[in-house]
């Protein structure tokens, strides 16, 4: 009886003492020790980082050379950035070792998550970071990402009258700094609810998905009413979507030549001394203006070294250069005899705003022919009701609705001007919704640096 107790206590004990060595016994998941990036730990959206150096990262087990090569890499998103790696430590310790970084430029290293342990073993959480490369001794700047009073700037456009925009920089504010970094500006104009601080995010998301927030400055024009201007500030009615003047009693400004203005500022070539694109992005009554301001304004011609391009998304209200009109119906163009004024601004010339002095109907079609016009229409922005235009037949004389709208004024200019310097993107599954629109793979194709 007692070896028989004896013998069940050995094997409990013996039992005990494998379960208890099981516990301790390696583990088939990997884990990162540590990352230091030239030293110090690597952290997430670092800046003023070398442009050669070194990625150290330490982990829990000895790692597979081939299988960690293959699941790493290192970029912009120009492509691969110039590295070498090595081992460390029984080869526990990865060291990356990098050289010849774009100064200025967003960087990410990523490591996928798999099995790259000399055994097998498993990194169950990838690792990312995005840091941004800096020639030592240059001051850089962080963007300005949200809709809020700190991504505010104002210009004085005359004396006592201001204008406020959102801004991914404070290039106003700023004004010894000099901007090596823009190469490309958007001018994001907002719809009829004035929601600029709305458009300014959603461009932002969609340039920061493109890593270019370093290089594009992101504005969003407030063209506020009345009610919620401040004393100086400028205000329009609904006018500000055409070109009209402001409301103000004693100065009266075209919404065109804030843009005029704006434009001025940037193409000061000691402050921007690599700026090279100016492209202008609105929809819905946004989209209003940018059609007309493409046709209509001085700046382009005036500031030939740049190019320009407008991007009109889900408009209604089209500038037409003569009397043509296309019937859906009988898919022919022609001229309506039962509708007076539907060649009055902004359909067409007649009464068109102070700003157009001076120009005449064929100066504005060279114009309209020759500039980089982009209409972007949502396939499902077919609805009649809402905030369409059904009721006057200046506005129903240009299509049924947004999308055949937008596909009417392009058929027009192919049709009579195909020399015309226009495009047409629909973009499947979208519809009246300037949030889905800019962040379209479609639109951010159109910004990814080539």
């Amino acid at each position: 009886m007692k070896k028989s107790i004896i013998k069940f206590l050995y094997i409990f004990l013996l039992g005990s003492i494998m379960i208890s060595c099981d516990k301790d016994s390696p583990s088939d998941e990997l884990t990162i020790y540590s990352a230091m990036i030239n030293e110090v730990e690597f952290v997430e959206d670092m800046e003023d980082i070398a442009l050669e150096g070194t990625v150290k990262m330490a982990f829990s087990h000895n790692i597979n050379a081939e299988a960690f090569e293959n699941a790493f890499s290192f970029s912009n998103s120009q492509g691969e950035a110039q590295y070498e790696i090595s081992f460390q430590n029984a080869g526990s310790k990865a060291i990356i070792s990098y050289s010849d970084l774009n100064p200025n430029t967003v960087y990410s290293l990523n490591l996928n998550a798999g099995p790259i342990g000399g055994n097998g073993e498993s990194l169950e959480t990838p690792f990312m970071k995005e840091f941004t490369a800096t020639e030592e001794g240059t001051e850089t700047k962080t963007p300005c990402t949200s809709g809020n009073g700190d991504c505010m700037e104002e210009i004085e456009i005359s004396e006592n009258s201001l204008f406020k925009f959102y801004s991914s920089y404070d290039i106003i504010s700023n004004p010894e700094f000099i901007w090596e970094n823009i190469e490309e500006v958007i001018f994001v104009v907002h719809g009829q609810n004035r929601n600029a601080d709305e458009y300014f995010e959603y461009m932002s998301n969609s340039v920061g998905d493109i890593n270019r927030r370093e290089n594009i400055l992101i504005i969003s024009p407030f063209f506020k009413s009345e009610s919620d201007a401040e004393p100086d500030e400028l205000f329009w009615g609904n006018n500000w979507r055409e070109g009209g003047n402001s409301d103000n009693s004693e100065t009266s400004i075209s919404s065109f030549s804030v843009f005029d203005n704006l434009i001025e500022y940037l193409t000061n070539q000691d402050k921007f001394p690599n700026l090279q694109k100016i492209n202008f992005a609105g929809h819905s009554s946004g989209a209003a203006m940018v059609q007309h301001y493409a046709f209509a304004n001085i700046s382009e011609s005036n500031n030939s070294e740049y190019e320009f391009s407008y991007l009109v998304a889900n408009n209604q209200y089209f500038y037409y250069p003569d009397d043509r009109r296309y019937n859906e119906n009988t898919q022919e163009f022609f001229t309506p005899t039962d509708c007076d004024g539907f060649n009055n601004w902004p359909y067409g010339y007649n009464f068109s705003p102070s700003y157009l002095e001076g120009m005449t109907p064929e100066d504005l079609l060279q114009q309209q022919i020759s500039r980089n016009t982009i209409y972007l229409l949502g396939t499902e922005d077919t609805a009649t009701e809402g905030t369409l235009n059904t009721t006057d037949c200046e506005a129903t004389l240009l299509g049924s609705n947004r999308l055949e709208r937008g596909r009417n004024i392009f058929r027009y200019f192919e049709t009579f001007y195909p020399e015309n310097n226009h495009q047409k993107i629909e973009i499947e599954n979208i519809g009246h919704d300037a949030n889905a629109i800019f962040n379209s793979e479609e639109f951010k194709a159109l910004f990814v640096s080539n």
